[in-house]
C-alpha cells in the first residue's frame, strides 16, 4: 500500500523491492562505460582528483551540496550564469577559462541541458563534466564531456550509489576506491528500511530524523558504492515501469497545473525529476507550509541565498519561487489530483 493512501506524499525512498524481471527497459547508462561510487558527490570528487583542475566553474543555480567535493579538495570555485529556463548568451565569463578548469554543466529536473557553450569551452582547454543528478535517463549531451554522473537515489530507493558514465575507457584516469563507511551506511540502509515498513504498514514516523543525520553526514571521499545498491541500480529496477509512470504523473499534473509549470511541455524522451512550478516569492514559503499541513512534501530546488553571489539575479529570482511537487512512481492520479488540488488552495489562501 502506498504510503500516499495514509496522506503522505513525498520524501525519501524506501528501500526498493527487487525487480526480477527488470521491465521491458535496459539500465539508462547501457552501453557506456560505468564507475559506481558513494554518491554522485564522490564521483565528483573522483574526477577531481583526476584532472586536478585550477578552478571549478559553477552554474549558478545548483544544490549547495555539489560544493562539497571542492571544498574538501581545496578547488576554488567560480560562478557561471546557468540554470533552467535562464536566458542563454551571455558567455563573457568563458574568456576567464583557463586550460584545465573544470566546468560543470547540470541537467535539470531530468530536462537535457543544451544551453552550454561545449565548444568554445573546450577550445580554451576546458574540462567538461555533465551532472544528470536530476536526469537519471539522460545520456551524454556533450561530445567535449569527458563524463556524467548520474544520482539513482533521487528517482528510487537505494541507500546510496553514484553513477559515472563515459563513452571512452580512457576519459579519465581511475583511482583506487575505499569501501562505504561501515558506520554511516548501516545508518542509510536502516533509513531506506525505515521508509519501506512506514509506506507498507504505517505507524510511528522514525526514519526522518535519521535522515537528517544520514545527510549531514554524508560521507565526501574516494568511496564506491555498497554491492546491494549497484545491484539494484544494475539489475534489480524496472526502469520501463519508473519512466512511464513519471511521464503520466507529469503529464497529469501539467493538465490542471500548466500556468504554474516551468517546464510546460513534456517532451516524448524526458523522464521527469518532479513537477517544478513557480509562485510569487511573497507567498512560496506560505503554499509549501500550507501543503506540509496536508501532508504533501515538495522539495525545494534549491534555497541558494548565501551561497551563490547576489549579482546571478536570475538564479535568485528562480530560487526565491520555486517548489517542485512529486510525480514520481510511487504515485497515483489520484495522488496527483489530490495535489494539484492543495496546490491551488494554498495559492488562493496565500495570494
Amino acid at each position: 500500500m502506498p504510503s500516499s493512501s495514509r496522506g503522505v506524499i513525498g520524501g525519501l525512498f524506501g528501500l526498493e523491492p527487487v525487480s526480477l524481471t527488470k521491465g521491458d527497459q535496459p539500465s539508462p547508462f547501457a552501453g557506456s562505460f560505468v564507475d559506481y561510487f558513494l554518491s554522485a558527490r564522490c564521483a565528483f570528487y573522483a574526477v577531481c582528483q583526476s584532472v586536478k583542475p585550477r578552478i571549478a566553474w559553477l552554474p549558478s543555480y545548483l544544490c549547495s551540496a555539489v560544493l562539497d567535493p571542492f571544498r574538501s579538495l581545496g578547488i576554488p570555485v567560480r560562478y557561471y550564469d546557468a540554470g533552467p529556463n535562464l536566458r542563454s548568451g551571455r558567455h563573457g565569463w568563458i574568456a576567464d577559462v583557463h586550460p584545465g578548469d573544470l566546468v560543470l554543466v547540470i541537467h535539470y529536473f531530468g530536462f537535457a541541458n543544451t544551453t552550454l557553450p561545449a565548444d568554445q569551452l573546450k577550445l580554451r582547454g576546458a574540462v567538461i563534466i555533465e551532472d544528470a543528478s536530476q536526469g537519471l535517463f539522460i545520456k551524454q549531451q556533450y561530445p567535449e564531456s569527458i563524463c556524467i554522473v548520474y544520482s539513482p537515489r533521487k528517482f528510487f530507493g537505494v541507500p546510496d550509489g553514484g553513477v559515472l558514465a563515459t563513452s571512452r575507457m580512457d576519459a579519465i584516469r581511475r583511482q583506487p576506491l575505499e569501501p562505504p563507511p561501515t558506520e554511516w551506511w548501516k545508518a542509510a540502509f536502516a533509513m531506506t528500511q525505515m521508509r519501506r515498513e512506514f509506506d507498507l504498514v504505517g505507524g510511528e514516523n522514525r526514519w526522518f530524523s535519521l535522515f537528517r543525520h544520514v545527510e549531514k553526514t554524508f560521507p565526501v571521499g574516494p568511496y564506491c558504492s555498497s554491492d546491494l545498491a549497484r545491484m539494484l541500480i544494475e539489475t534489480g529496477t524496472d526502469y520501463g515501469s519508473m519512466r512511464t509512470a513519471r511521464r503520466e504523473n507529469y503529464l497529469a499534473l501539467a493538465a490542471r497545473l500548466n500556468e504554474f509549470a516551468l517546464f510546460p511541455v513534456l517532451g516524448n524522451d524526458i523522464v521527469p525529476l518532479g513537477f517544478p512550478v513557480c509562485v510569487d516569492a511573497a507567498q512560496r514559503d506560505a503554499v509549501l507550509k500550507c501543503l506540509y499541513n496536508e501532508k504533501i512534501y515538495p522539495p525545494v530546488h534549491w534555497r541558494i541565498d548565501g551561497i551563490v553571489p547576489e549579482e546571478h539575479h536570475e538564479s535568485h529570482f528562480l530560487s526565491r519561487r520555486i517548489l517542485t511537487l512529486l510525480c514520481d512512481q510511487r504515485y497515483t492520479s489520484s495522488d496527483m489530483t489530490r495535489q494539484a488540488a492543495a496546490f491551488l488552495l494554498a495559492v488562493t489562501q496565500t495570494g
